[in-house]
Parts: C-alpha cells; sequence; structure tokens
C-alpha cells in the first residue's frame, strides 16, 4: 500500500483534472419571470469529475459549470450528485452501469444555481416567494459535495460504487457524467500491474505515444527508426523502461509461414542501429494478433525477450504465460504477454471525451484485482494517439492508485512463474502476405544493399530504399489484402526507380579503327548522393580484348564519359557488354550491350597509304626542286651573252 501522502497527491492530481463535455438542456421557465412558459437551454461542463478514490474523511465532490445564453432567467436550477445504493459486484456490473444500465441510486448531494432572488407572487397567491436563478448570459460555477451521513458506504469495507452528476430544471434531469467512484474503509486488494506503450508507425503517433506515456510504471516499446526520424534529443528515454520494436513493426505470422528470416534479421538490425543511445542493449518485442509455433520459433530464434499477443490464446492466458518450442527439443520457452482488454480499455479513455475516465478507470482497476492475484498486463493499443494533456489522465490515476504495484514489462518477463500454455499449429494462413510477395522484398533488399555500397555513407541509399521494402510487411496492413496490395505496388515502383537510377546509357555502334584506343561509355547518376563504380566490359570475340574495367566516381544527379582501354586482334563485328558493379565486385544495373566494328588492318593498311603519299609528295617535290633550278641556271647563262 502507498501511504497518505501518495494517497493525497492522488486526490488533487486526480481532483484538479479538467475535462470540456458540453451538454444542451431545454428546460421550462420559472412562472414568475415570464408570463407564457417558454423552452430554455442551458449549457453545462465539467470543470473536475467526482473524486474517484474516496477514504474516511475524505470529501466527494465535483465542480461543475452552467451558463444561460437563452434570452429568460431560469430559477431553481441545480446540480446533483447521485451514488449508487448497492455496490458494483465486479466489472461486468460496472459496465453495465456506465452504459446506461438502471441501478437504484441515492442522491448524495446538490448545489443551487445562481443566486436567491424575492419574487413577486404568482397571480392569485398572497405574499412573495424565493428562488434561486440563473439570469440570462450568466455562467457559474459550482461545487457540488456530497453530505455527511449521506454516502451508503459500508464501515470497514471497500466498494466500487456507481456515480452521476444531474442537471435538474423543474421536473426535467439531464444526466451530465457518468461515472464511478472507490470507496475504501479497508484494504483494497493489491493489483500488479504492467502497462505497455507502443510507438511505431507515423512520427507523429510515434511522437504523441512517447510523450504521453512518460508516465511512471509505463514500458515503451519504440521502432528506433522511428525514434531517429524524430530526432533522439527529443525524448529523453535514460530514466524510462524501454524495449524496443523491430523497424516498422512487421507481421512476424507471414514471415514465419514464408520462412524467412532475412527480412526479419534486417528489420531487427534497422531499428537497433537506427537509433543512438543504448538501443544496441535494449530486449526486442514482438507483436502478433495470434501466435502459432512457426511464429514462436521465428521469434525466439531471432532472440525477442517476449512475444505480445494482441488478441490472446483463449481466455484462461491472459496476463503472462509461455509456450514451449517443441521443436527444439531443449524444453526453450518463449514469455507471451496477453494485455487485459477491458482494464486497457478503461485506462485509455480520453479524459477529454468522458470526464468520468478516471473514476471509471480506479473502479475497473480495484475491480480486477479482487478477481485475480496475476500480474495484469495494461497495453495503449495500435490506436492510441493521446493529443490532449487530460488524454492520459485514467492511466496516470490508474497507475497512482493507492492499491496498484507497478513492475516494468521486461521485469514482468523475468518474473515468468511458470504458467505455460500451448500455441497452436498454424493460425491465420489466409491472412497472410504470401511467399511470393516476401520472396519479391527479399530480393529486392538484397539488390539495395549491393547497390548502398556504391555511396560513401550506404545509409543513404539504404535507409529509404529499407523502409520501403518492409513497409508492405507492417502488421497493421494483415489481412487487408486491398490495402497490401497498394502498399506492395507503390515499394516496388520506388525501390525500382532506386535500383534504375544508375546505369549506363544506351549506346549505338562504334567503329573501332586502330589497334588500341579507347570505347566512350557514358555512366548516368540519378540517385541523390555520389556513386563510385566499376565499369566493367567484357567481350564476346577474342578480335576485342579489353584491358581495363576503370573505377570512376559520378556526382550526384549527373552522368560521365568512362574510356574504357580495349586492343584489336583483327578485323570483326564484335558483340560487347558493359557491367556496373560496386567495388566488392557485384552488379548493380542492368547489363548494356554495343556492337564493335573492329577493323583492326585498317590502321595498318591507311598508315602505309600515308606514309607512301608522303614518299611520293616529297620524291615530287625534290625532282620540281632540281628541274626548276636547272632552269633558273640556263636562263642566266642566255641572259649574261646578249650583254657581252
Amino acid at each position: 500500500m502507498r501511504d497518505a501522502g501518495a494517497r493525497s497527491r492522488l486526490h488533487r492530481a486526480l481532483g484538479a483534472a479538467a475535462a470540456l463535455g458540453t451538454v444542451a438542456l431545454t428546460t421550462p421557465a420559472h412562472a414568475a419571470p415570464l408570463a407564457d412558459p417558454v423552452d430554455l437551454g442551458l449549457e453545462a461542463s465539467i470543470v473536475s469529475a467526482p473524486t474517484p478514490y474516496v477514504e474516511p474523511g475524505d470529501p466527494l465532490s465535483a465542480m461543475v459549470t452552467v451558463s444561460n445564453t437563452t434570452g429568460a432567467p431560469v430559477d431553481d436550477a441545480t446540480v446533483a450528485m447521485r451514488v449508487t445504493r448497492d455496490p458494483l459486484e465486479d466489472r461486468e456490473a460496472l459496465a453495465e452501469f456506465l452504459g446506461g444500465g438502471e441501478a437504484a441510486l441515492v442522491t448524495v448531494g446538490t448545489a443551487p444555481l445562481g443566486v436567491t432572488t424575492t419574487t413577486a407572487p404568482a397571480s392569485g397567491s398572497d405574499g412573495t416567494e424565493e428562488v434561486t436563478r440563473l439570469g440570462d448570459g450568466v455562467s457559474t460555477t459550482v461545487s457540488v459535495t456530497a453530505r455527511e451521513g449521506r454516502l451508503p458506504f459500508a464501515e470497514d469495507s471497500w466498494a466500487a460504487h456507481g456515480v452521476t452528476l444531474e442537471l435538474r430544471v423543474g421536473d426535467q434531469v439531464t444526466t451530465l457524467l457518468t461515472g464511478a467512484v472507490t470507496w475504501a474503509d479497508a484494504d483494497v486488494p493489491e493489483l500488479t500491474l504492467s502497462t505497455l506503450a507502443t510507438a511505431s508507425g507515423l512520427s507523429a503517433r510515434v511522437r504523441a505515444v512517447a510523450t504521453a506515456s512518460s508516465i511512471d510504471g509505463v514500458t515503451l516499446a519504440i521502432d528506433g527508426t522511428a525514434l531517429s526520424a524524430l530526432g533522439t534529443s527529443t525524448f529523453d528515454l535514460s530514466d524510462r523502461d524501454v524495449m524496443r520494436l523491430p523497424a516498422q513493426d512487421p507481421d512476424l505470422v507471414s514471415l514465419a509461414h514464408a520462412e524467412n528470416t532475412s527480412l526479419l534479421d534486417y528489420s531487427l538490425a534497422r531499428s537497433e542501429q537506427a537509433a543512438t543511445g543504448g538501443f544496441t542493449d535494449l530486449p526486442w518485442l514482438g507483436i502478433v494478433g495470434e501466435a502459432d509455433r512457426p511464429t514462436l520459433r521465428l521469434a525466439a530464434d531471432a532472440g525477442a525477450t517476449a512475444l505480445l499477443v494482441t488478441d490472446g490464446l483463449d481466455a484462461a492466458t491472459s496476463g503472462v504465460t509461455a509456450a514451449t518450442l517443441p521443436s527444439r527439443g531443449d524444453g526453450a520457452r518463449l514469455t507471451l504477454l496477453t494485455p487485459d482488454a477491458t482494464l486497457s480499455g478503461y485506462a485509455v479513455a480520453d479524459g477529454e471525451v468522458d470526464p468520468g475516465a478516471v473514476g471509471a478507470a480506479v473502479a475497473a482497476g480495484a475491480l480486477t484485482a479482487a478477481e485475480t492475484d496475476a500480474p495484469v498486463l495494461v497495453w495503449t493499443g495500435d490506436d492510441w494517439t493521446p493529443s490532449a494533456s487530460d488524454a492520459t489522465d485514467a492511466l496516470a490515476g490508474l497507475l497512482e492508485s493507492p492499491f496498484v504495484s507497478t513492475v516494468g514489462v521486461a521485469e514482468l518477463v523475468e518474473a515468468d512463474e511458470g504458467r505455460t500454455t500451448r500455441a497452436p499449429a498454424l493460425v491465420g494462413e489466409d491472412d497472410d502476405l504470401g511467399q511470393t510477395a516476401i520472396t519479391g522484398l527479399t530480393t529486392r533488399l538484397a539488390d539495395l544493399m549491393d547497390l548502398s555500397v556504391v555511396a560513401d555513407d550506404p545509409d543513404d541509399v539504404l535507409d529509404p530504399g529499407g523502409a520501403a521494402v518492409l513497409s508492405p510487411l507492417t502488421r497493421s496492413l494483415r489481412g487487408d489484402e486491398v490495402a497490401r496490395e497498394l502498399r506492395l505496388a507503390d515499394s516496388a515502383t520506388s525501390i525500382d526507380a532506386t535500383l534504375g537510377a544508375l546505369h549506363v546509357a544506351a549506346g549505338s555502334d562504334i567503329n573501332f579503327i586502330a589497334d588500341k584506343g579507347a570505347l566512350p561509355v557514358t555512366v548516368v547518376n540519378d540517385l541523390d548522393v555520389d556513386a563510385t563504380v566499376v565499369v566493367d566490359m567484357t567481350s564476346f570475340s577474342a578480335n576485342l580484348q579489353i584491358r581495363d574495367s576503370p573505377t570512376v566516381t559520378v556526382p550526384a544527379r549527373s552522368s560521365i564519359t568512362v574510356p574504357v582501354e580495349v586492343s584489336a586482334v583483327s578485323t570483326a563485328n564484335v558483340q560487347a557488354r558493359t557491367v556496373l558493379r560496386n567495388t566488392d565486385g557485384a552488379s548493380i544495373a542492368a547489363p548494356v550491350s554495343m556492337s564493335v566494328r573492329v577493323r583492326a588492318d585498317w590502321g595498318t593498311a591507311v598508315t602505309a597509304v600515308f606514309t607512301v603519299g608522303l614518299i611520293v609528295m616529297l620524291v615530287l617535290g625534290v625532282i620540281r626542286t632540281v628541274r626548276r633550278g636547272r632552269k633558273d641556271t640556263r636562263t642566266a647563262r642566255t641572259d649574261g651573252g646578249g650583254k657581252g
């Protein structure tokens, strides 16, 4: 049990919880202010709900704000608090009462609305009368407290009672709140409670769950990739009980039925490496709707601490159980965690929507404690996305209840007392993502890993591509064939675009007229990162020999032409194929073929002709020069004889 100080803090915290729910009420006007009765509307909102946990000497009280915006005063309106005459025996009775079931109620306190006013007598009456009047346009907040001696609570006992707040005008009554209060004039049975909040999916939800679940006694299971996307500085997880989810919460049942371990291994590695701050050593938790033997084996072999089985194995296995792994032959067991769906529903109720959520959660916890001695697991669920400050009031109120003893999920697993269950041989094959689709995703993942080697930081390529691979495997899509097919198509389109971003441009036929030289190859890089590749050309004829496989770095979003050194042996038409490889030698792009017209002897012939031509031109030049010299000599002699 917790001390009186803890109980006092609980009372203050829960009493201060605000829940704004507007209720419209139509009431008849008092006869005095108006000549003819007309319908008037009042608006009411709960400022604080009835105290959820009451011990002897504690007040049972609530606060309500009522506004009159009708254009006329309203007389003798009151807020009344009523409590069930008899205790609620179990959780079924609590649910029935909260759902509007009939019950004998005792009025334990009232509060008038407005101010006391003396009115003129009605026609035919003598004297005056006093009424409590809520004027037009007036808003008032009243506190209604149970009067001493009116509460139907038994001494030396504890009990859960239903409680209501009603707005009354004349003979018209509107219920503003239906909730519960737990009376403790004796020890309430202790409830060992473990609470798990799972944060995966969209980053907005992950942020909301991680923030709202920062409550003493709540274990957070979070996808490391989502945490990395939000920034590790966003949350301080150092003082919290944290477990790790595989990246993107994959459908373990489908993977187990397909006997595929590589995608789970990648999901676990991705979650572990994506976030910093000690994620490496965190235990990992798997989540499944139903668990069968192949799924247990897959999770156990991958090192799961436990499996959260959201739909349960059977009615008797809620809480903490363990399933044996008969195929191991060594008596190995895997812990299964099955949440209490009823108590979980009360714990995650939104105080903004339901002002009585805290009292209902505390009462449900007390009634649960009376039904079991075993630890109970509360799970916030896949859809819990708290968006307001009072969205966690019910959960906090339950955890702070004096009869609740909290334990972390990992500690709960370690303290497994040996309850065992037998998992079915096989479940839900019709809801699986099929073998063909899983094989395709596995192949694409392997191709992405090879491609990522071209980048200085492989994660620049692998992170977005890997997310696309895991996307169709998300557990939330299990059984939704249409959604999965759409996700598969989007994934394939995205991954194939990445895999095709680095390629050799299709070339035309090339004439190679030399003994040695280079063939040009254009490498295109449409990735967002620089890519280092090996240009590997293969000749399918001995007439053309490849002398080099150059390694080049192609800038992001650009292309370059790479010369590949070759030698020609003899004249022929040769087929060559070019493949891009990473530095590990793996092919990373589709091969591109080209036709090379090799004319090895043409180069020699052309050289010979050119040489002979040069020689002929040289000889002709010499002859011409000699002839010109002789002609000049003869001319000079003739001229000289004439002068003599």
